[in-house]
């Protein structure tokens, strides 16, 4: 079990270290009345994360007997290397042509993040962790990791639970400043959301081309197996 906590581990760091949901969470602690939305915001990022790692998990685990991970297992992995790698390059070079304008101009779904009805916020959290690329690939390496330690549907769920209760440290930590210092808190998310957004994209490039290379690598030595 070790092994398969090891295995999973970078992929928890990798969804910790994801400023986007942050960004959400923030937006949401700091509008009027907006605790009770931050918290169904992160129990359905974490329910969602949870339900993608372990249904990846389960198809692995039925076609691994020892050994080496399924083919197919190999060629996922390194499609989805190939994709972040090119998310990557896209981004750097978006980058570097806006590099002279400023400061970047916050997300236009920062706006819309306020207003949004409970429902609403479910349907966002479930969007970013299992439809951005990012997300979805930490979820898939963790998944993987854990199908192939041959823990039965058992073991693999409480794994798959693990990873995103651990994931989702990001999260609460915005939400205990908040529930704890008060208005200092409040103060001090807004600062941290000025600070992410400035830096957003920096972020997720180097995340972007450091687990893009972990997947591929990954992939190809599946494969190659």
């Amino acid at each position: 079990m070790s092994g398969v906590f090891a295995g999973m581990l970078p992929f928890v760091f990798g969804l910790i270290a994801a400023p986007l949901s942050v960004v959400a969470v923030i937006v949401l602690l700091t509008a009027d009345g907006g605790r009770g939305r931050a918290v169904v915001f992160i129990a359905a990022w974490t329910a969602a994360l949870f339900g993608v790692a372990l249904v990846v998990a389960l198809l692995t685990g039925l076609g691994y007997g020892g050994g080496a991970p399924p083919a197919w297992v190999g060629a996922v992995q390194s499609l989805a290397g190939t994709l972040m790698l090119v998310l990557a390059v896209r981004r750097l070079r978006s980058s570097l042509r806006s590099s002279g304008d400023g400061d970047p101009e916050p997300p236009a779904w920062i706006a819309t993040v306020n207003g949004l009805t409970p429902v609403k916020v479910v349907g966002l959290a479930a969007a970013i962790s299992g439809l951005v690329p990012k997300n979805l690939a930490m979820s898939l390496g963790a998944g993987t990791a854990i199908g192939v330690g041959g823990l039965g549907t058992g073991g693999s769920a409480a794994f798959a639970l693990l990873f995103a209760v651990l994931g989702a440290v990001g999260l609460l930590t915005p939400l205990a400043v908040a529930l704890v210092r008060g208005p200092d808190g409040d103060r001090a998310l807004e600062r941290a959301l000025t600070w992410l957004v400035a830096r957003h994209d920096t972020v997720m490039m180097t995340l972007l081309f450091v687990f893009g290379g972990v997947f591929l690598d990954k992939g190809l030595t599946t494969l190659a197996g």
